[in-house]
């Protein structure tokens, strides 16, 4: 996983905040974020991996993930999924 202060941070928060304007998905993620930051970033991987926005492969090289930490984050989102239900993210 990426450092707190890794200086990727805000360009890469950027480009998947583009992506998933480009869907014209943006409006779920309303409130929801913030200023680039790393948690506001891995949300954005989160929401884009949901709404087939981003791939697994994508999330690995954004936040730095190798295939164990990636197989985990992934894991966990659907298991907040199945707790949460839709719009969760």
């Amino acid at each position: 996983m990426i450092a707190e202060n890794d200086p990727t941070i805000e360009a890469n928060f950027q480009r998947v905040l583009g992506l998933i304007r480009a869907q014209g998905v943006e409006q779920w993620t309303e409130g929801k974020i913030g200023a680039p930051d790393l948690p506001g970033l891995i949300y954005l991987c989160k929401f884009g991996f949901m709404t087939a926005v981003l791939t697994k492969g994508q999330i690995a090289q954004i936040l730095g993930l190798d295939r164990a930490e990636l197989r985990a984050m992934v894991k966990g989102w659907y298991d907040d999924h199945r707790r949460k239900g839709c719009g969760a993210c």
